[in-house]
């Protein structure tokens, strides 16, 4: 009997395997958080002639009504109000009233939750008063840079990878009964075993990675708000729900196929409260959307769980129905996967618009590969099926169960991320060669006014054998510092040189920046994407240069 094909599609899988990896963990220059800053007034790190009346802070995503706070403190540290911040009606905006403010530089500290749960904390500086010395922290670029950087929460990725594993699994075993009642029969008391081992994992991971957000929500709040962040927001609402259907599992499934279904729809409408479906505008076409997302899942996954627990060997005796049933119901899963993901990243991403510009959208396509190749895997099972070549160790069962942890350990990650690329004000830090450079241009609006700011950091206190850090064992400032942009999205037009001036701060020691450069002017003259390009230059014309690509909005957007 002819083997079917064995190293190629291996090879594929390891590839695939390789690029996920890859792309799992290469920064994206454009990515965000939850909720992300898309507009601030004043804007971050800005210098204002007469004082603002309110802080207005605009976000992508809706927010939820409950754990958001804005706070407004002056150089010495203390409050300016002890009013509190609002939200709009559409809960993407939150604002604060401010009263007469003096000249001085301030800081806005505010906390969030997104609609899908997630808590988002930042803060920035603004000053009032042309000649007032400006105190820039750069809290903003730091804060975000390090709170949603993919390497450093690895044991969270773990913890969300573990608990789709669980969802999956669980959901599939008991939904595999559901719709195929005579293969879980076939032998009841192993159906009920691994029914029991299955839904107790899923309940373990479930619990695990309840506490792990719980931690991140009670950040910043005192025990007496946290019950009601618990029970007053989507994500204490999806675990409320959550984590007793999970247990119920154990008595309620296994006894009748429609309490079977039941649960499921259960798990995965708690499920739905969880993520990014509640925080788009149309809640609930995405939120439905995620469920059916959900249910293809969960029956590919009984598939697998089917061939691999039951084995094709007792599937495919008699008439072989069994085996072709699950053959057929995966491919149907597979189907409305690929269809209900690539809607839904249609409507997260306004049509793919900017898709390779946010980790999101570039895991996303990564998703996608594997999708198609699960489905050319699928045909290649049900070809072996047809022809009776099946075996339970066929190596194209085993590459579909590859890529099902391939696609679990993709979705773990990117559905804490942000599907759209940032639009707000830009932070942007990069440590070069032991330099830390810094640059921050707010608004970040086309066709207006913006200010930036270059910071370098290190630049005294580096050592090293670069003709750069030579130069600044010598305590000397930097020869040249220059910003550069230039429009992507129109490659004809020259470079634009910001004319950067040495800028007076307050001169903090405890401030990783040693040197802090300024400007302003209509130098964002398009809309669009732009390459920006900082250069630091010493006194024997050695240069640093590190450049990032982001996106600028139009005045009205």
């Amino acid at each position: 009997m002819s083997e079917p094909l064995r190293w190629r599609p291996p090879r594929l899988v390891v590839i695939l395997a390789i690029i996920s990896a890859i792309w799992l963990v290469l920064p994206s220059g454009i990515g965000s958080a939850h909720s992300s800053l898309t507009d601030a007034a004043p804007a971050p790190d800005s210098r204002l002639e007469a004082a603002p009346s309110a802080i207005v802070l605009q976000f992508n995503e809706r927010l939820e009504n409950k754990g958001f706070a804005i706070q407004v403190y002056d150089r010495k540290g203390q409050p300016v109000t002890g009013d509190e911040a609002a939200l709009d009606p559409d809960r993407r905006a939150m604002r604060l009233l401010l009263p007469s403010l003096s000249d001085g530089s301030y800081t806005v500290a505010y906390h969030l939750l997104s609609a899908d749960g997630h808590p988002v904390r930042a803060s920035y500086v603004f000053t009032v008063g042309r000649t007032t010395e400006a105190n820039t922290e750069y809290v903003s670029a730091s804060r975000l840079h390090d709170e949603h950087e993919l390497g450093k929460n690895v044991p969270y990725w773990i913890a969300r990878g573990l608990y789709y594993v669980g969802l999956l699994v669980a959901t599939g075993w008991v939904g595999l009964r559901a719709y195929a009642p005579g293969i879980s029969d076939l032998n009841r008391r192993r159906y009920d075993t691994f029914r029991m081992l299955l839904v107790g994992y899923h309940l373990l991971a479930l619990l695990v990675l309840a506490w792990q957000d719980y931690g991140k929500l009670r950040v910043g709040f005192d025990s007496s708000e946290r019950l009601d962040l618990l029970f007053g927001t989507s994500i204490g609402l999806s675990y409320a729900i959550a984590i007793p259907v999970a247990l119920l599992g154990f008595w309620l499934t296994g006894r009748w196929r429609i309490v079977d279904a039941g649960w499921i729809l259960l798990v995965f409408a708690a499920k739905g409260f969880n993520g990014h479906a509640v925080g788009y505008a149309a809640a609930q076409l995405t939120y439905i959307l995620d469920v059916l997302h959900l249910t293809a899942a969960s029956l590919w996954t009984g598939a697998l769980l089917g061939f691999a627990i039951v084995g094709v060997k007792r599937l495919t005796e008699s008439d072989g129905s069994d085996a072709a049933l699950l053959s057929r119901a995966a491919f149907i899963a597979i189907a409305i996967l690929a269809v209900s993901g690539l809607v839904t990243a249609a409507l997260y991403t306004d049509g793919f618009d900017r898709l390779l510009d946010s980790q999101w959208g570039r895991l996303m396509l990564v998703k996608t590969g594997a999708v198609v190749l699960v489905i050319m895997t699928g045909a290649c099972i049900r070809r072996s099926l047809r022809s009776g070549k099946l075996r339970r160790g066929s190596t194209w069962l085993l590459i579909d169960g590859s890529l099902f942890f391939v696609i679990v350990g993709i979705t773990a990650v990117f559905t804490y991320l942000n599907p759209l690329a940032a639009t707000g004000p830009v932070f942007w830090h990069e440590k070069v060669e032991g330099v830390h450079l810094a640059a921050i241009i707010t608004p970040n609006k086309a066709g207006v006014s913006n200010q930036f700011h270059v910071s370098i950091g290190g630049w005294k206190s580096a050592s090293g054998k670069t003709a750069a850090k030579a130069s600044a064992q010598e305590n000397e400032a930097p020869r040249k510092v220059t910003l550069r942009l230039q429009s992507i999205n129109q490659p004809e037009i020259p470079p634009i040189d910001v004319p950067l001036a040495i800028m007076q701060t307050d001169g903090n020691k405890l401030s990783l920046y040693d040197y802090n450069y300024e400007a302003e002017g209509n130098y964002l003259s398009l809309p669009g994407k732009w390459k920006l390009e900082v250069r630091v230059q010493d006194e024997k014309l050695d240069e640093i240069v590190t450049d990032t690509t982001f996106y600028s909005k139009n005045e009205a957007e």
